[in-house]
């Protein structure tokens, strides 16, 4: 549905020789196509449209009145609030020039604006010192045109690094036919593209090459629980490649967008194998990107509490001390280091107490050395890095079962 913006002359009266017609709005012509478009997608709920076009004026007096500019739309979903009209030039001899005052007043000027009642429809009236074409820019914000963001992913043989391609979606069911408009996500490059009503438009935003990659591995027991009734003390082990959204790791141009991401890894015949997909959350600058792969089927760990001791403090309150065992088999051809996630919240439920907030706690001295702590979940949520040895290079040979002591003490439960 195209929408007409149209040139409206209000006539006196007295040229009219009729006072019933002195407020009609008389149409005198439907206006040339746009000069411009530009369409801005920076917001996932409206998009700003700005668009220009060639206006002709006459020259208002107090005999003819005002020029009217009738901008109306039907079918179209447009939040009429948000409608702006702003004169931008004034055609001179094949040229635009900027607009001047004259007897210091702007020599085109937006007097009023108005909503005729029952229609989709916002008329202007503008003063014109002298009858004139003057360039205009309408800019709107319109729903039904939206972006969407999606990813793929090519990892290579060895994981080291990836490329990543950036891609965006304009998807059009507005109402509204654009034409050659210019489309800008916010950032990232501008794109010159036809847009069409009920058209799904993707554009390329970027290629990031040589992107390094970190592939962790996960067990996180109170999340994931029991692996199967076979294994009741095991649990997932979830592989994701964690990129890093800075320059120093190949990226770092803008956030990256929420979306959908198609993970694939060179399978060193020239061809590329397909890994999975995942949907990327919003990365700022400096923040990492997780990408799940799936289970690490070849990782085994098994947690068992091997002891724990309630020390009285006063009254009902007491420290909870656990020691917990971790038996790791790692089958795989690399070493790699295992990420283990503890929540002491729920460790403090599991032993009868509610934690009151997040749980205080201390380790043990009888913590492995291997183990090294972080926080990054939090003080409750501890995560533990354990490296691990590749499997033996002959094959016959059996997978050493490496053992790990984290020993700490919950305090002040009751």
């Amino acid at each position: 549905m195209k929408r007409r913006i149209a040139a409206i002359l209000c006539l006196s009266a007295v040229m009219l020789a009729g006072p019933t017609v002195a407020s009609a709005r008389i149409k005198l012509a439907t206006l040339p196509q746009r000069q411009r478009v530009e369409i801005q997608l920076d917001n996932g709920r409206y998009t700003l449209v700005e668009e220009e076009r060639i206006v002709p004026l006459l020259k208002s007096s107090a005999r003819s009145g005002n020029n009217m500019i009738d901008f109306s739309w039907s079918n179209t979903q447009i939040d009429k609030n948000s409608i702006q009209f702003r004169p931008l030039a004034v055609r001179e001899e094949g040229k635009f020039r900027p607009i001047r005052k004259i007897d210091g007043r702007d020599e085109i000027s937006v007097i009023n604006s108005a909503y005729p009642p029952g229609e989709n429809a916002l008329v202007w009236e503008v003063y014109s010192a002298e009858a004139c074409a003057v360039k205009v820019r309408v800019s709107y914000l319109i729903s039904n045109l939206t972006r969407s963001f999606a990813y793929r992913a090519l990892a290579d043989k060895e994981e080291k690094q990836l490329t990543l391609k950036n891609y965006i979606q304009l998807r059009n069911y507005s109402g509204e036919e654009f034409g050659a408009a210019g489309v800008w996500a916010g950032f990232g490059p501008k794109f010159l593209k036809q847009v069409g009503q009920q058209e799904d438009i993707k554009m390329l935003l970027h290629r990031f090459k040589k992107v390094p990659i970190k592939k962790t591995f996960t067990y996180d027991w109170y999340t994931y629980g029991a692996l199967n009734p076979a294994k009741p003390l095991c649990s997932k082990v979830l592989m994701r490649y964690v990129l890093t959204n800075d320059e120093k790791h190949g990226l770092g141009k803008f956030p990256l967008q929420p979306g959908k991401v198609r993970i694939f890894i060179q399978d060193g015949r020239g061809g590329e194998a397909f890994l999975g997909e995942d949907w990327a959350k919003l990365t700022p600058l400096d923040g990492k990107m997780k990408l799940y792969l799936g289970e690490a089927r070849d990782v085994v760990c098994k947690r068992i509490v091997k002891d724990n001791k309630r020390h009285r403090v006063r009254g009902n309150l007491f420290n909870q001390e656990i020691w917990i065992k971790y038996e790791i088999e790692n089958f795989k051809d690399k070493p790699l280091t295992l990420d283990i996630i503890e929540q002491m919240n729920r460790l403090a439920r599991q032993y009868g107490a509610n934690p009151h907030g997040d749980a205080e706690w201390e380790i043990g001295p009888q913590t492995s050395k291997e183990i090294e702590l972080t926080y990054e979940q939090g003080g409750a949520k501890p995560k533990l890095h354990i490296k691990l040895p590749a499997r033996p290079k002959d094959k016959k040979k059996k997978v050493e079962k490496k053992t790990f002591i984290f020993h700490f003490t919950i305090k002040n439960l009751w």
